[in-house]
């Protein structure tokens, strides 16, 4: 298996529950070999869902590995489709990849050539906990100043299989929080979460943080 020199990124949104198939759709059509679908929950605290009594805002989190070259085509086609370059009908991000393996049975190697980064102040910081630490992970990270994040649960694929996130494998009783943060933010929201739930013990969870190379659908409040 020969190396490609193709630029790969990691491309990722964030949907409302019920779009996750139609993300994949427009990234086929774009492109895309596929991708994988996810259920997830947000995590911003609204006094006014609370007093509607609704405390469950379920997201669809869509992955997909696609060419650099297709970027833009997919990035516009998501914003003509699904209006995620308008507030809150979603985000997408994409995330630089160095290499990937078995897809077509083939081993891509990318060239990591990053395009733009300098305008982009965003990083992705991944928590892997056990679950019932999911509230000490949110408050931590919003006493730091995050402004909310995602939560992927880890659910196993059978009775021998288990789900797996960048090749770590993700058992039922696990939760992912994805939490876009701004560059200058992410070294005190990996510390507060970190000091909160004793991280550096073993056994206690994973926190990984990676460069986000472009995103759309973010918007800060006035």
């Amino acid at each position: 298996m020969s190396p490609t020199g193709k630029n790969l990124v990691l491309f990722c949104c964030i949907v409302d529950c019920g779009k996750g198939s139609k993300v994949l759709k427009i990234a086929k059509k774009v492109g895309a070999v596929g991708g994988v679908v996810f259920l997830g929950k947000g995590t911003v605290r609204d006094e006014l869902l609370k007093f509607l009594g609704i405390l469950d805002v379920r997201r669809e989190i869509f992955l997909s590995v696609i060419d650099e070259e297709l970027e833009d085509a997919l990035y516009n086609e998501m914003n003509k489709k699904l209006g995620l370059n308008k507030p809150k009908h979603g985000i997408a991000f994409s995330i630089p990849l160095k290499s990937l393996v078995k897809i077509d049975e083939r081993e891509y190697k990318s060239k990591t050539e990053v395009k733009g980064v300098a305008k982009v102040s965003y990083e992705a910081i991944f928590v892997i906990v056990d679950k019932g630490s999911l509230d000490d992970v949110i408050d931590a990270a919003e006493a730091a100043g995050s402004t909310g994040g995602t939560v992927i649960h880890g659910r196993g694929l059978g009775n021998h299989e288990k789900a797996r996130l960048f090749n770590i494998e993700i058992e039922p009783e696990k939760d992912i929080v994805l939490i876009l943060s701004k560059v200058d933010k992410t070294e005190d929201i990996v510390n507060a979460i970190r000091e909160k739930l004793n991280i550096d013990h073993p056994g206690t969870g994973i926190i990984f943080v990676l460069d986000v190379k472009r995103t759309v659908g973010l918007y800060e409040d006035n």
